[in-house]
């Protein structure tokens, strides 16, 4: 029997779980706070399975077509002195190619596949759930009363549904901050050169994404409260990169004056279940790993295909579709939040020494070496690529 299901957040977790379930022949209704879905957004980079995944949907063209290139990385010091320099294609031969696309752009490519499909219903948001025994009674905020057989909960990291209704979950704050933004202007640099400066406590990537466009992300270790620092990214950012070359600190200035950019504070979510009756969690609203496990969009879109798979198999008791999609969740949830907690200490060392240190071990590794750093942490097992339980 095919269900109805409700999937507040339309963000990449969102978007994909509606693909899959459409694609199953089940009621999807998609709400989601915004007024509509944009193209902007900061850059985000698809790795591994995520890509396979979409390729799962038939969605590898459009992919492609909004996807920015990338061709060559290089890590660099301050003073510009290269620590280890890496060519895409050859670091990912024995893996799917990663993809880097803006989320906005990522949003749409989802969106656009099953906007026929589905009911969408912007400047919405859940307001009370109600269970019923065999289905939830949902209110919306635009007045609408829903009778559901499941909620799948995607809104993000700091999901308000999940605050209400998921009591055992703790937010971990990762101390650190994220600035990305992406500038309109003709440059001189080569199209998917990226270089990204390691230093004490910050990361900085510089990415030309297109002839008249580059992209910037930051990264700060910070301990400050999120509503501290929202109006302050000129001065964190000078702060941060005062000391820099000049034409890093132009980039910068003319972001922050004629740039869009986006700063927030990341943040971990961790719960021993993602399930609480008729409500699931998916996405960075269960699990966020953080930005620097460089796999959060393949993991939402890993999760979305997962309880979809689940559901498929287990339509006449979604109850235990969602825990085995607990079941199958948690170890993968721990080793992309490790990994991220890894590449901090890493390409973010705490002092001096580390620093030191951490260069002198980079720039010194072998090209399998470097291969192994960059590659092994995105890998799935078997079992976990086939959903089988333990």
């Amino acid at each position: 029997m095919k269900k109805h299901i409700l999937i507040t957040g339309a963000g990449i977790a969102g978007l994909a779980a509606a693909n899959f379930l459409a694609q199953q022949g089940h009621r999807v209704t998609l709400v989601d706070r915004s007024s509509s879905f944009s193209k902007a957004g900061f850059l985000i980079s698809l790795k591994s399975f995520g890509v396979k995944i979409m390729d799962e949907l038939g969605l590898t063209q459009a992919l492609k077509a909004a996807s920015s290139p990338s061709e060559t990385v290089d890590f660099v010091e301050t003073d510009e002195t290269i620590i280890q320099s890496i060519a895409y294609d050859k670091m990912n031969e024995n893996i799917e190619r990663s993809v880097l696309i803006s989320r906005g752009g990522l949003h749409e490519v989802l969106h656009d596949a099953i906007k026929s499909d589905v009911e969408i219903l912007f400047d919405t948001t859940l307001v009370q759930v109600n269970e019923k025994g065999d289905y939830a009674e949902v209110k919306l905020s635009n007045g609408k009363t829903l009778c559901v057989d499941l909620i799948i909960v995607s809104e993000g990291l700091r999901s308000a549904t999940r605050q209400q209704y998921f009591k055992d979950v703790q937010f971990e704050d990762f101390n650190m901050l994220y600035v990305g933004g992406r500038l309109k202007r003709y440059h001189h640099k080569k199209v998917g050169a990226f270089k990204i400066y390691i230093d004490v406590d910050k990361m900085l990537s510089i990415y030309p994404i297109a002839e008249d466009e580059i992209a910037i992300q930051c990264y700060i270790r910070s301990f400050e409260n999120l509503n501290s620092l929202r109006n302050c990214a000129a001065s964190i950012l000078k702060n941060a990169f005062g000391n820099y070359n000049a034409e890093v600190n132009q980039l910068l200035g003319s972001l922050l004056d004629e740039g869009l950019f986006f700063i927030d504070k990341m943040g971990m979510v961790h719960t021993s279940n993602l399930v609480n009756g008729r409500m699931v969690l998916l996405g960075d609203a269960g699990y966020c790993p953080t930005a620097l496990s460089g796999m959060g969009a393949s993991l939402s879109i890993y999760g979305a295909k997962a309880l979809a798979h689940f559901i498929a198999s287990n339509t006449d008791d979604l109850g235990i579709a969602c825990q085995k999609y607990n079941h199958l969740m948690q170890p993968v949830i721990t080793k992309f939040q490790d990994n991220a907690k890894n590449n901090a200490l890493s390409f973010l060392p705490e002092n001096p020494f580390h620093l030191a240190k951490f260069v002198a071990k980079f720039r010194n590794a072998s090209f399998s070496d470097v291969q192994k750093i960059m590659t092994d942490p995105i890998i799935l097992t078997k079992d976990q690529e086939n959903f089988i339980l333990d």
